[in-house]
């Protein structure tokens, strides 16, 4: 604190408040009517106080750090960016703020973080772990050791944890009952990597609609041309493509669209797109659009009342993908 500064007895006789009431308001450690409290920031302000709180000593009493962690992966930056920009306006006009770590989806990381996290003693973590490798059982211990955890994943996981779930269903079936519609039996399902969940989901959805199960096509990253993929389903298939319908369960659709077009116009095609991509292309077919983004308001509002209400049994919430036709 600079010397010749106001007392806080000064600030309290200008606002007309008791000196309780400005202690209150200037280290944040206790509830005051919202209007006053402007009032003695304020006059503060005026008066040149320059006084802030010592977060190290309020950890040390027991209180709470004003603080949280948001632990992701910026492999796609502009998702990440999404989903940070919604935590901070949902933090925005409170005390809180937040520590962002670039997790690289790498554990070595992950575990160097959330110890990082737990020594500063944050209130809590908004942690999103997409991949089996970013939830193993030394991390899930680490995370025991703060305070509050809200996980933002792709399949719900067992864990003690509250968790936001940016799940398939029932976006899957939208998507198995559009083809249905336009008459399609054999469908063909085209993902990047194996995700469990999509897969069980849309052959879980065929069934029901009375399809066959799904011919189930992994791309790999050298099959980026039109061409290349025409080359991969002959070698695959034979010349006939092993389908009537075409679901791209990421967002490399264009070789396979772009083969289709030429080879198979007659075809439907529906893939998943986040909302940058839509606002780019505007798609001429059907998408089920990522939620991810909202998830990080979602989470960080679960995050607050656990802060608020530590006793309440873990919950889950479910954001599932919207379904949005041509």
């Amino acid at each position: 604190m600079k010397k010749n500064q106001p007392s806080m007895h000064q600030i309290a006789k200008l606002a007309n408040v008791s000196g309780m009431t400005v202690s209150r308001v200037l280290n944040n450690s206790g509830p005051v009517a919202e209007p006053t409290r402007q009032q003695v920031l304020r006059i503060a302000r005026e008066l040149g106080y320059d006084h802030y709180p010592n977060a190290l000593s309020r950890i040390l009493r027991g209180e709470r750090s004003n603080s949280i962690g948001v632990l992701m992966s910026f492999a796609r930056p502009w998702l990440a960016g999404n989903i940070i920009s919604r935590i901070d306006r949902r933090l925005f006009n409170t005390e809180y703020v937040n520590y962002i770590v670039d997790t690289y989806s790498d554990p070595v990381v992950i575990l160097r973080a959330l110890e990082t996290l737990a020594e500063r003693r944050v209130d809590g973590v908004i942690y999103l772990a997409y991949t089996p490798k970013e939830m193993n059982t030394e991390i899930e211990k680490l995370l025991q050791r703060i305070r509050h955890v809200v996980i933002i994943t792709h399949q719900e996981l067992q864990v003690p944890f509250d968790q936001v779930v940016c799940g398939w269903s029932p976006g899957a079936r939208q998507m198995v009952e559009y083809f249905a519609a336009c008459g399609c039996r054999r469908p063909v399902l085209l993902q990047e990597s194996p995700i469990a969940a999509c897969r069980q989901l849309f052959e879980q959805a065929c069934g029901e609609c009375g399809m066959s199960a799904p011919a189930v096509i992994t791309l790999r990253p050298e099959i980026d041309t039109d061409e290349a993929f025409e080359r991969y389903l002959e070698q695959e298939f034979g010349t006939d493509f092993p389908g009537d319908a075409v679901f791209c369960s990421h967002e490399r659709f264009r070789a396979p669209r772009s083969y289709l077009q030429r080879r198979h116009p007659e075809i439907p095609l529906a893939a998943v797109m986040d909302e940058f991509l839509i606002d780019l292309q505007r798609p001429d077919f059907p998408v089920l659009r990522r939620r991810e983004p909202e998830s990080g308001a979602l989470a960080c509002e679960m995050l607050l009342r656990r802060i608020e209400a530590p006793d309440m049994p873990p919950r889950t919430e479910h954001l599932p993908m919207e379904f949005l036709p041509s």
